[in-house]
C-alpha cells in the first residue's frame, strides 16, 4: 500500500533499507569468520589423516568441513549479491528525495541524444544540464535510455497508443515496489552497447548446414573416449593416442576463424544478457491489468517458451564457451571431445530454435523504463499533474492552470490557454523577462509530455497529437559562413515546407527576426504569419512588436492576443507572470538600463 505523501514514502523506505543493509553487513561478517573456521579445520582434518592417522573419522570431518566452507561461500554470494540489490534500492529512494526538491543536476544530462532532433531539443531543453530528460529519465539499461530519448523528440500521433502508454503509466504509478525491484535490477547492467548489436549481427549471419562437421561432432568423440578404454586397458599404448588428438586438432584449428567469430560476437555479451534476463523475469512474473503492459509481457514468448527461460540457456551457453580463455582446459577438451565444434553447434541449433523471436523481445524490453520513468514523476507530483484528455475531432489545445515541470511547484506560477481549431495564432506580448518565452516552453514541454501518454503539470489539460515545428534558439554557423539572419530564414522556410505537407502542425515561434531592422521585422513577421494563417497552421508567437497584435483585426476568427505585463511599484519593477487577455502597453528594457546605470 502506497503512502499518499511521496516524502514519507521514500523516507520510510530508506530507514527500511538502510537497516536491512547493516544487518547482511553483520551477517556477511559472521560468514566471513565461520568461512575462515571451516576452512582451517578443513586442512588441519585432512593433513592429520594423510599424515598423521588414516581414521576415517578424519576424513569424514574433512570432508563435513570441505561442504560447509562450500555452503558458506555460497551463501555468502548470496547474502553479498541481496547486499548490493538492497544498497541500489537505497540510491533509488535518496535520489527521489532529492527529485522532490528539484535537486538533479547531478543525474545524466541525455547530451548525447541532442542529434535526434535538434531544434526541439535546443529549443525546450529536452537535453544537457536542468533539461526534462535530466529530470524526468529513471532509465538504466542503454535500450531504455535510447527509447526514452527517441519518444522525447517525436511525436506521436495515434491517439490509441497515446491512451494506452497513459493507462500503463497510470498502473505503473502505483507499483512502486515492482518500478524500484526493476530499476535496482537494471543498476546492474554494466554495457558498451555493443552486446546486443553483436548478438543480432550473429543472429542475422547465414545458418550454414556444415555436415562433416556435424558428423565428426558426434563420432570423434565418441572414438577419443573408446580410444581412452583401450589405453586403459591395455590394448592400445598411451602413445597411440596421440592419433585421435591429432585429428581433432585439425579439425578444430582448420575452422577456427568460424568458431572465434561466433564467441567474438557473443563471448562478451553473456553477463550482459544474464543481467537483461533478470529484468524480463521480473516483467514475466508481475501481473498488470493495462493492456499495453500485458502486450509488452506477451511479445516476451516465444512459442510458449518465455523469452527469460531461452535468454537464460544462451547466457549458459556462452559461459561454457568462455572455457576457451583457460587454454589448459581448453587443450584438453578440444583434443579429446572437439569442444569448440560442439558449443558451436549447440549455439547454432538455438539461433535455429529462436532466431525470429529474440528481434522483438529488446525492443518491447525497451519500452517499459520509459513508462516507468513517468508513472516515478506521475507518483512524486500525485497532488500537482493530470491526465489529458485527447480531442479526437478538431485540433484543439486547451490547458488550465498549466505550469512548467522543471519549475518547483513553490515558485511555480500556473495559466490557462486555449487554441481551437485551424488556422489559430495566438500572438503572446510583453516587456522582457515577463514571462513570455517560459510560456511557449511550458505549453510545448507539456504537450511532448501528453504525446508520451504521461500526466502533465496542468489542472486540466486536452489536446489533438501533432507535430512540434519551432524557431527560438537560432545559431549562426561560422563553418557554413551562414549568419544568425540567413540560418533564421532557413529555418523559417523548413517550417513553412513542414506545415504544407503536415497541416497538424504546431508552429512555436519567440521573437522571430531579430536580425534585421523594426520596419522590416513587422513587414516579415506579419508576412509570415499571414502565410501560416493560410496554410491552417496554428501558431504561439511571443514578440515585443505591438504592432503584430493588430492582425487580431484583420483575421478576428483567427488571431488572439495575449500577453504578459509588468508593474512599477515603489521603483522596482513587479512581475506576476499572469497571463492576460490583450497586447501589452508596458515595456521595461530603458527603465532596467537606468537601473544598472548603463545609461542615464
Amino acid at each position: 500500500m502506497l503512502q499518499s505523501n511521496p516524502s514519507e514514502y521514500y523516507n520510510a523506505n530508506i530507514l527500511n533499507l538502510d537497516s536491512k543493509i547493516k544487518k547482511i553487513k553483520k551477517q556477511i561478517a559472521y560468514l566471513s569468520l565461520f568461512r575462515l573456521l571451516t576452512f582451517v579445520a578443513f586442512t588441519a582434518f585432512l593433513a592429520l589423516f594423510v599424515f598423521h592417522k588414516q581414521s576415517n573419522i578424519l576424513l569424514i570431518l574433512s570432508v563435513f568441513c570441505f561442504l560447509s566452507f562450500f555452503y558458506v561461500v555460497k551463501r555468502d554470494l548470496r547474502l553479498s549479491g541481496k547486499g548490493e540489490f538492497l544498497a541500489n534500492k537505497l540510491i533509488l529512494n535518496k535520489n527521489e528525495v532529492k527529485y522532490l526538491s528539484h535537486d538533479f543536476k547531478c543525474q545524466e544530462t541525455g547530451l548525447d541524444y541532442l542529434h535526434l532532433n535538434p531544434h526541439l531539443a535546443a529549443d525546450f531543453d529536452l537535453f544537457g544540464s536542468g533539461s526534462l530528460y535530466q529530470y524526468l529519465n529513471r532509465c538504466f539499461t542503454k535500450i531504455g535510455k535510447d527509447r526514452f530519448a527517441e519518444n522525447l523528440s517525436q511525436s506521436l500521433l495515434d491517439d490509441r497508443l497515446i491512451l494506452k502508454k497513459q493507462n500503463a503509466i497510470k498502473e505503473l504509478s502505483t507499483k512502486n515496489e515492482f518500478v524500484q525491484n526493476f530499476q535496482a535490477n537494471a543498476m546492474f547492467v554494466f554495457e558498451t552497447g555493443k552486446e546486443l548489436l553483436n548478438l543480432q549481427t550473429w543472429l542475422d549471419e547465414p545458418i550454414i548446414k556444415m555436415r562433416f562437421l556435424q558428423i565428426a561432432s558426434v563420432i570423434c568423440p565418441l572414438v577419443s573416449v573408446m580410444w581412452l578404454m583401450f589405453v586403459a586397458f591395455g590394448p592400445f599404448t598411451l602413445s597411440s593416442l596421440l592419433l585421435p588428438i591429432l585429428i581433432n586438432m585439425v579439425i578444430v584449428g582448420s575452422n577456427k576463424n568460424l568458431i572465434n567469430d561466433a564467441h567474438s560476437n557473443l563471448g562478451n555479451s553473456s553477463k550482459v544478457l544474464k543481467k537483461y534476463t533478470v529484468l524480463i523475469k521480473l516483467i514475466e512474473n508481475e501481473d498488470f491489468e493495462s493492456s499495453y503492459l500485458n502486450e509488452i509481457k506477451k511479445e516476451l514468448t516465444d512459442q510458449q517458451l518465455k523469452a527469460s527461460s531461452v535468454l537464460r540457456s544462451l547466457f549458459r551457453l556462452l559461459n561454457t564457451f568462455d572455457l576457451r580463455y583457460n587454454w589448459i582446459v581448453s587443450l584438453a577438451l578440444n583434443a579429446l571431445f572437439l569442444f569448440d565444434i560442439q558449443i558451436l553447434f549447440r549455439l547454432i541449433k538455438w539461433k535455429e530454435l529462436h532466431k525470429q523471436s529474440i528481434p522483438k523481445w529488446f525492443p518491447a524490453l525497451s519500452e517499459i523504463e520509459p513508462l516507468m520513468s513517468y508513472s516515478v514523476f506521475a507518483y512524486n507530483n500525485l497532488s500537482e499533474v493530470s491526465y489529458p484528455e485527447i480531442s479526437a475531432n478538431e485540433f484543439c489545445i486547451q490547458a488550465e492552470e498549466i505550469g512548467h515541470p522543471l519549475i518547483p511547484s513553490s515558485t511555480r506560477i500556473n495559466n490557462s490557454m486555449q487554441l481551437n481549431g485551424t488556422p489559430s495564432v495566438n500572438i503572446i506580448t510583453g516587456a522582457n523577462m515577463a514571462g513570455k518565452s517560459t510560456f511557449l516552453r511550458t505549453m510545448t514541454v507539456n504537450l511532448i509530455l501528453a504525446m508520451n501518454g504521461a500526466p502533465v503539470c496542468a489542472k486540466k489539460f486536452s489536446f489533438m497529437p501533432c507535430e512540434i515545428m519551432s524557431s527560438i534558439k537560432i545559431q549562426d554557423s561560422l563553418s557554413n559562413n551562414e549568419s544568425y539572419f540567413y540560418a533564421e530564414l532557413l529555418r523559417i522556410k523548413e517550417i513553412i515546407s513542414h506545415v504544407e505537407k503536415q497541416p497538424k502542425t504546431l508552429v512555436i515561434l519567440d521573437e522571430i527576426l531579430r536580425g534585421t531592422n523594426t520596419k522590416d521585422k513587422q513587414l516579415g513577421s506579419i508576412g509570415l504569419l499571414e502565410k501560416l494563417i493560410s496554410l491552417n497552421a496554428v501558431v504561439m508567437i511571443a514578440t515585443h512588436d505591438l504592432v503584430i497584435g493588430k492582425l487580431e483585426d484583420k483575421y478576428p476568427d483567427s488571431v488572439t492576443n495575449n500577453c504578459f505585463e509588468v508593474e512599477l511599484k515603489d521603483d522596482q519593477l513587479i512581475f506576476d507572470y499572469k497571463l492576460k487577455k490583450g497586447i501589452s502597453q508596458k515595456l521595461n528594457a530603458s527603465f532596467l538600463m537606468k537601473k544598472m546605470g548603463i545609461i542615464q
